[in-house]
């Protein structure tokens, strides 16, 4: 039996979430009280989508072997990573653009996904069971078995057992790939400025400019409002204190493009001359559409009805579809944001200062943002060998 994420609407207030189904479309009750626990403690319907089609995995594997999905043994888990490394990652688009891996049944000799993606992957099992823990569906002890230090000795060949216990013991995690740590996909300033002049707009122009200038994310752009943007030299009058242009990143529930910000707390991000002038020039455009100049959102319709409606973040990643068969190099907007964030880190080399730019949880999430690039070691090597030479 084959599981899928399944987004889902409450008929009550709106609000979006996400569930996992299976071929019949009958939901598994306790992926979908997981799911919904995850909204509820502040998580986003990002991070739910994410987690549902994780665990629809998770629940395929356990399915077709008849285990149980919510008291595995480590061995269990174990197989299934290797599962996920080997096995085509399936793509399940609804309509004519439905795409699947050509047969899910063929084991390959290389790697279909990379170690990151399996870690997360079976860290989001591991965080399900967890949670199982507390509803009574599995012993504390498994949960504590998929999450604790394992030892590992590494035996030298051709050495006695007798001599074994000389050896270093190395503490690693239960189920964990090898990984490779890459730096984030990102666009050089080249790259950027051929993208903006592909825009046939001012407001798909001003989208790029504010993902590449600020580092929001697109959810976090869609879901501004006009007066989340301060964009003179003062907002005292507003009651703000903050100097200078700015904007503030605020979670809003209610939004009616569903555009929830990541994180439940708010921050201010400054804004640079250049994007006021480009949000100056689609404002004049905006506020020319009588419908859209009524509306408190900043990104609205402005050709396609319903006229004035705000935009939504598929919409936006549908712009940088379009974008990117236009200029013949791959783009997403997420893109833009690691952009940012790396060339923050290689100016400022200051960790804490990209985490509050970026609205990071933890500092940690920061470090891939400071990986040194080819041309960095290129010029330290060149100035250490310069420096040896005019030793005595």
């Amino acid at each position: 039996m084959e599981f899928w994420a399944q987004r889902t609407i409450s008929p009550f207030d709106g609000r979006e979430g996400w569930t996992v189904v299976d071929n019949c479309y009958v939901e598994h009750v306790r992926v979908a009280e997981y799911l919904r626990s995850v909204l509820d403690r502040g998580g986003s319907v990002g991070t739910a989508r994410t987690y549902a089609g994780r665990l629809a995995l998770w629940l395929g594997w356990t399915s077709a072997g008849g285990l149980d999905e919510s008291s595995p043994s480590v061995e269990q888990l174990a197989a299934f990573a290797r599962w996920l490394e080997r096995t085509p990652s399936r793509k399940h688009r609804r309509g004519r653009h439905r795409r699947r891996a050509e047969d899910t049944n063929v084991v390959t000799l290389q790697s279909s996904r990379s170690p990151a993606t399996v870690d997360g992957i079976v860290a989001a099992v591991v965080e399900f069971i967890r949670f199982g823990v507390s509803r009574q569906w599995c012993e504390p002890a498994v949960a504590g078995r998929l999450s604790s230090r394992v030892e590992l000795r590494f035996i030298p060949a051709g050495l006695d057992r007798g001599e074994q216990t000389n050896l270093p013991v190395v503490q690693r995690r239960a189920v964990r790939r090898r990984r490779v740590e890459r730096p984030p996909a990102t666009l050089t300033a080249g790259q950027v400025g051929l993208v903006v002049d592909a825009c046939v707009n001012v407001r798909d122009r001003f989208i790029v400019e504010a993902l590449y200038a600020t580092g929001v994310r697109v959810s976090e752009l869609c879901g501004l409002h006009l007066a989340d943007l301060h964009l003179l030299p003062s907002a005292a009058h507003l009651g703000c204190q903050v100097a200078g242009a700015h904007l503030h990143v605020v979670r809003r529930e209610d939004n009616e493009n569903r555009a929830l910000a990541k994180s439940i707390w708010p921050r201010v991000l400054p804004v640079t001359r250049a994007l006021v002038r480009c949000h100056n020039a689609y404002r004049f455009e905006r506020d020319a559409v009588p419908a859209a100049a009524e509306s408190d959102y900043l990104l609205v319709n402005l050709w396609r009805p319903p006229l004035g409606r705000a935009l939504r973040p598929d919409a936006v990643e549908q712009l940088f579809v379009r974008l990117s068969s236009k200029v013949g190099f791959h783009v997403r907007p997420h893109m833009l944001r690691h952009s940012f964030a790396s060339e923050v880190a290689l100016t400022s080399k200051d960790p804490a200062l990209v985490k509050e730019l970026l609205g990071h949880a933890s500092v940690r999430s920061t470090d891939v943002y400071l990986h040194a690039r080819w041309d960095d070691m290129r010029k330290a090597v060149d100035a250490h060998n310069k420096a040896t030479r005019t030793l005595p």
